[in-house]
């Protein structure tokens, strides 16, 4: 009996721990191996993303062509922006063959031209690329402002309105264009021209005496006419070379005149305009409207100079 009880007292811990041992094998043997079921669904939607990518750069051949031209050139997205005024999310979602991010159809087909002409790309050939790939895509939707648009309190003139200032202004102009040519013509002098002096002698009165004067010596002085006629003298200064007179028959014509290098008038001249220029070497008359602008050059038949609204140069010297 004592023997047994040193037996049990030996082994008894060695069972209660064994027993302890199995239950705890028991009780986290099932969960030490669980199925990897999240690790499997990552590497699986790892697997659909890269797939997801492959056909997208596949289907994306208008973007690939965009961006390896920019590329090529050295620009940036946003330097492309700044120069074909291209918002630069519109040009990113080119680039990527995010088309459901631009605003619609015709934008695009804008966009597609004007970037294709920046990069120096066929145009009607990304265009049609684009088609089929929009085609074979989710079809483009518009996308409506976020915030609408407040109307500009503004007042914005209309079509009508910028007319009629335009028109106001070109007749404002040729008026004054008009009278600066009136005064330039009244107010410049023919320099070079032959002067003439205009002595006009005083007309004296004298009233008939009744008595007839006598000299010292004694013979009647003869009569004085009551009214002395006056008389002009016209005295030459120098020769005159060159002679022209000009004269402006059936319609106007804008008019600049050189008297011997030196700008005599400038402007638009009228119907029923003439003047007389001379000059020591040379008259230079330059004309708008030549068909209107009659020239007489040293006395010789009047000639016109040119066809209608005709620009004609022309030089007149003594011979």
């Amino acid at each position: 009996m004592a023997c047994f009880l040193r037996t049990f007292v030996r082994l008894g811990p060695v069972i209660v721990n064994m027993r302890l041992l199995g239950g705890s094998v028991a009780t986290t043997a099932p969960s030490s191996t669980p199925f990897p079921m999240d690790e499997y669904q990552h590497a699986d939607n790892h697997h659909h993303g890269t797939r997801q990518s492959m056909t997208n750069a596949g289907q994306n051949r208008l973007g690939l062509r965009f961006r390896e031209a920019r590329e090529a050139r050295g620009i940036s997205l946003a330097q492309a922006s700044s120069e074909t005024r291209i918002i630069q999310r519109y040009l990113a979602a080119l680039e990527n063959g995010e088309y459901h991010h631009l605003p619609g159809d015709v934008y695009a087909r804008g966009f597609i031209r004007n970037y294709a002409q920046y990069l120096n790309l066929p145009a009607d050939e990304l265009i049609d690329l684009y088609r089929i790939e929009r085609g074979a895509s989710t079809p483009i939707r518009i996308v409506p402002a976020a915030v609408p648009p407040r109307r500009n309190t503004i007042f914005l003139p209309s079509l009508w309105t910028v007319i009629l200032v335009v028109l106001a202004l070109v007749v404002i102009g040729y008026l004054t264009l008009n009278a600066l040519g009136l005064t330039t013509i009244n107010s410049t002098s023919v320099s070079g021209g032959a002067t003439t002096t205009l002595a006009i002698a005083t007309p004296t009165l004298l009233a008939t005496p009744t008595a007839q004067p006598t000299n010292p010596d004694g013979s009647v002085p003869s009569p004085i006419n009551p009214l002395a006629t006056p008389t002009v003298t016209i005295t030459p200064t120098q020769d005159v070379p060159v002679q022209v007179v000009l004269r402006i028959d059936g319609g106007s014509s804008w008019l600049q005149v050189l008297v011997d290098g030196q700008n005599t008038i400038e402007g638009i001249q009228n119907n029923g305009w003439t003047q007389t220029f001379s000059a020591q070497q040379t008259i230079q008359v330059k004309a708008g409207n030549a068909a209107v602008v009659e020239v007489i050059h040293n006395g010789k038949p009047p000639v016109r100079m040119g066809a209608p609204n005709q620009v004609v140069t022309t030089i007149y010297t003594p011979n």
